[in-house]
């Protein structure tokens, strides 16, 4: 009879994450997963799977949790009828400079660390930027419509060149490099309000 799981995936999936995030795919090592999670290695793999199977959960924990921060701060905000230029703001700068978590985003981290090579990473960063995008996008597309944003371009065009550019950021942040957040954030600000 198999041994009973004592642990919570969600739990275990959080702390695997934050190593991935921290260190890397290629940097993270089972030992140190198993560590980290305070779980054995034959469990972790009966229950879960292998590291590229961990890798992947992890990035779509990151995914679900982004995106729900995200949506919720989005409502917040409308509820207390900011514009959409702030709503941009926040998705722009979200988390760029916090201090509570690893540099960068983990999703950026994983396009850095495997480009191409891993169908199953691409996918994954593939699916979490095509959500960002069209967050953004509908936004935009509000301001647009309210004649507060420039409509020279269409909204996925201009959520296109936003994104890449916070993508840019975190690559930089990454690197150890302290860019001035709030003035590339106000340089978009001027360039996405229509004027």
């Amino acid at each position: 009879m198999p041994a009973k799981k004592t642990f919570q995936d969600d739990q275990v999936i959080e702390k695997i994450m934050h190593l991935f995030w921290q260190q890397g795919y290629y940097h993270t090592s089972m030992d140190e997963i198993v560590t980290v999670s305070g779980v054995k290695k034959q469990s972790l793999y009966n229950a879960i799977g292998d590291k590229h199977t961990l890798y992947l959960r992890s990035l779509q924990r990151y995914h679900q949790q982004t995106l729900m921060r995200c949506t919720q701060a989005m409502q917040h905000l409308e509820q207390d009828g900011a514009a959409p230029l702030t709503i941009l703001s926040m998705l722009f700068s979200r988390d760029l400079t916090a201090t509570d978590q690893p540099a960068g985003d983990l999703m950026a981290n994983a396009v850095a660390e495997f480009g191409t090579t891993d169908a199953d990473v691409q996918r994954a960063t593939n699916w979490f930027y095509d959500d960002y995008l069209t967050l953004m996008a509908a936004v935009i597309l509000k301001g647009q419509a309210n004649e507060q944003i420039t409509d020279e371009q269409s909204s996925m065009s201009l959520a296109q060149s936003l994104l890449e550019a916070r993508i840019g950021l975190q690559t930089r942040l990454r690197q150890g490099s302290q860019p001035n957040i709030q003035q590339r954030q106000q340089a978009w600000l001027n360039f996405l309000a229509r004027h």
